[in-house]
């Protein structure tokens, strides 16, 4: 029996990294992407995968990279990023975190599942953050459909937590957009839980990283709500090689499947969340 072949986007590092690990060790052929070329070759040279060099910041780059990618059984969706402070953009002027964590998995997923054989299942990644008042010292997401406003940095614009909040609402609500229009793919949510071992919060402060390193172990032995990046991968790789439950659910890594906040659970405001992305995703006339 051939081996499963599975996309990760941000495989390089963090959650990515610890899944495609684990997926290797069970004999999954595992599709390396990033952005850097050094490091999705060193990580597909250590787990004998293959290498795609893949930048989710540019639609169009994405869908050229899409178009040359093997049959694949599944994908994850890991890639994300959260910056603090102002927004900053890319290349195309988009809010980054918009334009990574959102968009450019919208670009690579729309063009993945009209090939002639799509993806068997997918896996976004979600967050509790999603969720208004969960999470303590997390500002509440933006729940407006008006995606042009948030491209351009005009909603959340003080806020980086908001902005990556925001991005997860999108991710959960996308998941049961597409699982109504892909009934072939199995489509899921995950939550991996507060993982301070990871690289999200890279671009925080020299001050705040260091207090991280020093408390991420800790954090992970002894708070019931934290969880290494080695132990969720270990998680979502599993779901990934035997998925489980309804498509469109959501999993929490630590509490089963469960609940999407109200917005996230609200079929127009889903469709009409992919109907924005896919909007502000097409090519400028000419």
């Amino acid at each position: 029996m051939a081996a499963m072949r599975i996309l990760i986007t941000g495989a390089t590092c963090g959650l990515g990294l610890a899944t495609a690990r684990s997926l290797a060790r069970r004999g999954a052929e595992v599709v390396v992407s990033g952005r850097d070329p050094a490091a999705v070759t060193r990580v597909a040279g250590e787990i004998g995968g293959i290498p795609v060099v893949l930048d989710l910041a540019h639609p169009e780059h994405v869908r050229e990279v899409a178009a040359e990618l093997p049959v694949l059984d599944a994908m994850i969706a890991n890639a994300g990023v959260q910056f603090p402070g102002p927004p900053t953009f890319t290349a195309d002027g988009v809010e980054e975190t918009l334009a990574i964590n959102v968009l450019g998995h919208v670009a690579l997923i729309d063009a993945l599942v009209t090939t002639p054989h799509p993806p068997a299942q997918v896996v976004l990644l979600g967050s509790g953050t999603h969720v208004p008042g969960l999470t303590a010292l997390i500002p509440d997401p933006v729940e407006d459909l008006d995606l042009g406003a948030l491209a351009r940095g005009e909603m959340a614009r003080a806020s980086g937590p908001q902005r990556y909040s925001t991005s997860k609402l999108h991710t959960t609500a996308l998941t049961g957009a597409y699982a109504r229009a892909y009934p072939a793919t199995h489509w899921t949510c995950y939550d991996p839980g507060l993982m301070p071992d990871t690289g999200l919060a890279r671009a925080r402060p020299a001050w705040q990283l260091g207090a991280l390193r020093v408390l991420s172990a800790p954090l992970v032995a002894l708070a019931p709500f934290a969880v290494s990046a080695e132990q969720s991968g270990a998680t979502l790789a599993s779901l990934v090689l035997n998925p489980t439950g309804p498509s469109g659910g959501v999993l929490d890594h630590r509490r089963g499947f469960g609940d999407r906040s109200a917005r996230a659970a609200d079929p127009a405001y889903q469709d009409g969340l992919l109907a924005a992305a896919r909007e502000l995703l097409a090519p400028a006339p000419v």
